[in-house]
């Protein structure tokens, strides 16, 4: 081939190049454009249909909705429509509502609540409490409030609705469970049959801790909820318990619901000095995002022992599972929860779109959604045995632990 030919091919090859890159290019934008029609034709489609929809509802319905609840209910139920449990929409006042609770403070009836099976019970109920004085016992399942029954109540849904103004009534009818010993050989099911109490809100400072010192050397100190005040709180009473001669520590999850992610961080940074707390996984993601301490650790190290139930959950699942994986501590109860989904507050109108957007696996990796984070000394004990310290056979075995570990 001489130089004029090669020089000819050349510029073909180049023409050919440039014309498969135009195609190329021609085909993935025409591609990309057929894919942007189909959503948008399907979004138009969905407007229509929920627009029909509610048209026919108007017409028809015994009682219609208003355009408000309307809305709401549509956004909530596309939300959940991908079987997202935890997915809710809330409302300018249901959101301010939720700030509240986050800060710790707010007017309502005293109860910390938690979810299983699809609908929300009583996980503890405080001391001197318009909840307590009305006979709520812990282990009560909702079933209604104020006249409206469900079998599925969301916390999100009935926090907006127990929560209000100072000095009102709200009416709340709850399921108890049936004691093992007492319940009916013919029944099925361990629920009782439903009972309704009138609550009077009160300002309810819920606490964030309960601290104890037993034997003289072990410190205790039950983390109620990772709420924006947990790491400050939980940092303060150790340090206390250490000036007060504690040479050993037990951190009580047990029935903590979790709460803010940044307060999980936190708290597991006060025992576990360097290296991962939590990996965060997500379609945004190619890998997993990896959150080290934050923070400063505490200025003592004691031997640690966590204790875990059934209803520990979420944040209180980052922190026991951090402890475990860096072996900074032994884990006593039972498998928690197993709730290792993130869910994010979007804004979204007037009011915020909490949907789930990651699931988190522990500090090395471990995957516990469903499934839960087992602990490295199982004990099983009943409802009742935790009335009292003397029969919470947990507790005691973590005290003895604590005992062992200490220097």
């Amino acid at each position: 081939m001489n130089r004029t030919t090669k020089i000819i091919a050349l510029i073909l090859g180049a023409m050919v190049l440039t014309l498969a890159a135009f195609l190329g290019g021609f085909a993935v934008s025409q591609i990309m454009f057929i894919g942007e029609n189909s959503r948008m034709a399907q979004n138009a489609q969905l407007t229509r249909e929920v627009s029909e929809l509610f048209n026919l509802m108007q017409r028809e319905a015994l009682d219609p909705p208003s355009e408000t609840t309307a809305t709401v209910g549509a956004l909530n139920g596309l939300l959940r429509s991908n079987d997202d449990h935890y997915a809710r929409f809330l409302t300018e006042e249901e959101l301010e509502r939720y700030t509240e609770s986050m800060q710790g403070a707010f007017g309502g009836i005293g109860v910390l609540l938690g979810e299983s099976e699809g609908t929300t019970f009583v996980l503890q109920v405080y001391e001197d409490t318009p909840a307590e004085r009305a006979g709520i016992q812990e282990g009560d399942y909702f079933y209604g409030v104020d006249g409206e029954t469900r079998d599925d109540w969301l916390i999100s849904d009935l926090s907006s609705r127990v929560r209000g103004e100072v000095g009102t009534d709200v009416e709340i009818t709850m399921v108890r469970p049936w004691d093992e010993d007492t319940m009916p050989a013919s029944m099925e099911h361990h629920l009782g049959e439903p009972f309704t109490v009138t609550v009077t809100r009160d300002i309810i400072q819920t606490p964030v801790t309960e601290v104890e010192m037993f034997d003289d050397k072990v410190g205790y100190v039950r983390l109620f909820e990772f709420n924006l005040r947990a790491t400050d709180e939980l940092r303060e009473d150790i340090e206390g318990l250490i000036e007060d001669g504690a040479e050993a520590l037990i951190l009580d999850l047990r029935n903590n619901p979790g709460g803010d992610l940044n307060q999980a961080i936190g708290v597991a940074s006060l025992f576990i000095e360097e290296g991962p707390i939590v990996q965060i996984d997500s379609a945004a993601m190619s890998q997993p995002e990896i959150l080290n301490v934050r923070g400063s650790s505490l200025s003592q190290q004691l031997p640690l022992v966590v204790l875990t139930n059934g209803n520990s959950a979420s944040a209180s699942e980052i922190v026991a599972a951090a402890i475990q994986d860096h072996e900074r501590g032994i884990v006593v109860g039972t498998d928690t929860f197993g709730k290792a989904s993130v869910q994010s507050q979007i804004p979204f109108r007037r009011g915020a779109a909490f949907m789930t957007t990651a699931q988190y696996l522990t500090a090395f990796g471990r995957v516990i959604d469903d499934v839960g984070n087992e602990p490295d000394i199982e004990v099983e004990m009943s409802i009742a045995d935790a009335a009292e310290i003397e029969t919470d056979k947990q507790l005691q075995r973590a005290i003895e632990e604590a005992n062992d570990k200490q220097r």
